[in-house]
């Protein structure tokens, strides 16, 4: 635990510290402080959330309050000890220290932001966070109403519970009071004093919501999305069969990579008829009983699966045919490998070396795309640039086949929602960017058409638009070549 230096001569801070821990096959995480009550607490309460959330939702609400902890005992820190009245500040300000830090309307925050640093949320991160801090206050006030109905049936009764277990039997010793009983600078002390209150956002926001346009650049690509036109080119980049194959998957897919490397080889259906070849993408959830075969139940849980509606994919070219021909490649590369051991599980992606599966091997794959990439457009993308790119090809260049839609290009966003497996349609907007590019076109046509003593019509207008739009391009691709 690394010391804070504090200015003005005062003692040094010791930050609370996150430790990921493993208890009855749930992967969780235990705090380290100076303040062993809350301790034990929140590992309690990590556990008992494990049980029925995933384990993507587990490390993000534990890392949140981790950061809240830390703010809290800095504030107790700073005043010598924790009030019920700087609890509650703290509670209520705690949206304005995640958002604006430094630039914080209150001066404990701004100070506090000042030592510990700036956490600049975006919108929906803050979210997250106070919804993880919700779930820690809504834990102590159940604690709290259970400590208080023991102690007035006479079942529990203590002057102190500094050390306290929640995994312990509860033996204590006589007090007047349980809410007198616990030490005054404790998170939980402050909880059980008369219950902390949930926090209610109130929606501040220091970074712009994200665009739902997509101001892409010529190949197509933008800060988000990996340029379509370069696609092609930077998975014939890719220094082994394995990576060629994943890539050219996620291309094709719009798959998250956390769905790609927990596939099975069962999940590839090749049909003696390449044209009903698929590619299925099932939630680990689902099929407990047969990944228990190859990986401990620890592993299963912690698997970050967002989940899907349905297990279909829809491929899209020329990706698809790429995904194909690199699989072959590759299956026949592992047929040729001699391994020290045999490979004892059936998961799409594994080790060259080794042959393990390669499930928490986020950063090992990422290192040599985001090179890949790096090198080829000169900008820093990850594997979830492809989804991004995807979604923005679904909504904006993809044929059409809606007899009865007006576009020839571009599906629906409600089909879009489907093909890339969202719940809910405003997550689908978060990838199915509109073209900035398409509404200035369909917006110029419309003007020129009414102010100008041109195209009488849209349609004569749009046409007009799009031939100078299709010289400037070929003019812009002569240059390139």
């Amino acid at each position: 635990m690394n010391p804070i230096a504090l200015t003005g001569g005062a003692a040094s801070f010791a930050p609370p510290i996150l430790i990921p821990i493993t208890k009855n096959d749930k992967k969780i995480f235990t705090l380290v402080s100076h303040d062993k009550l809350m301790d034990d607490f929140f590992e309690s309460w990590c556990y008992t959330l494990s049980r029925k959330r995933k384990f993507k939702t587990i490390k993000a609400y534990a890392r949140y309050n981790r950061v809240f902890l830390e703010l809290l005992q800095f504030v107790a820190h700073l005043h010598g000890e924790l009030t019920p009245l700087l609890l509650s500040q703290t509670i209520e300000n705690y949206e304005s220290y995640l958002v604006f830090g430094t630039s914080s309307e209150n001066p404990a925050i701004a100070q506090a932001a000042q030592i510990l640093g700036n956490r600049n949320l975006s919108g929906s991160s803050v979210g997250v966070a106070i919804a993880a801090l919700n779930s820690f206050v809504d834990a102590s006030e159940r604690l709290r109403l259970g400590m208080l109905e023991m102690e007035a049936n006479g079942y529990i009764s203590s002057q102190q519970l500094s050390g306290f277990s929640l995994a312990q039997t509860v033996k204590m010793e006589t007090p007047t009071s349980v809410r007198a009983a616990i030490k005054k600078n404790s998170w939980l002390a402050g909880c059980l004093a008369g219950g902390a209150r949930r926090v209610k956002r109130v929606g501040l926001s220091a970074i712009s919501k994200p665009s739902t346009l997509a101001h892409t650049d010529l190949y197509g690509g933008d800060k988000l999305a990996f340029p379509i036109d370069r696609c092609k080119e930077l998975i014939e980049a890719a220094t082994s069969t394995r990576d060629k194959m994943l890539w050219s998957l996620l291309a094709a897919s719009g798959a998250r990579f956390s769905e790609a490397v927990t596939m099975l080889n069962e999940d590839v259906k090749i049909d003696i008829d390449p044209a009903f070849n698929r590619v299925l993408i099932v939630d680990p959830t689902e099929r407990h009983n047969v990944l228990i075969k190859y990986i401990s139940s620890a592993e299963i849980n912690a698997l970050p699966h967002k989940g899907r509606t349905h297990p279909q994919t829809f491929l899209i070219e020329p990706f698809a045919s790429m995904f194909w021909i690199a699989l072959e490649e590759y299956k026949t590369e592992l047929r040729a490998q001699r391994l020290m051991a045999p490979v004892r599980h059936d998961f799409l992606v594994r080790s060259l070396v080794d042959g393990e599966p390669m499930h928490n091997s986020y950063q090992a794959l990422y290192e040599r795309f985001h090179k890949a990439a790096l090198k080829l457009t000169q900008r820093s993308y990850g594997f979830h640039s492809l989804r991004h790119m995807y979604g923005y090809y679904l909504v904006n260049h993809c044929p059409n086949p809606n007899p009865h839609s007006q576009r020839k290009y571009g599906l629906e966003l409600s089909l879009v929602q489907q093909l890339m497996g969202h719940a809910l349609i405003k997550t689908t907007k978060r990838y199915a960017r509109q073209d900035v590019h398409l509404l200035q076109a369909e917006i110029a046509a419309s003007n020129f058409a009414r102010l100008s003593g041109g195209p009488k019509t849209v349609l004569e207008a749009r046409i007009e638009y799009h031939q100078q739009e299709i010289k400037q391009l070929q003019q812009l691709a002569l240059e390139a070549a």
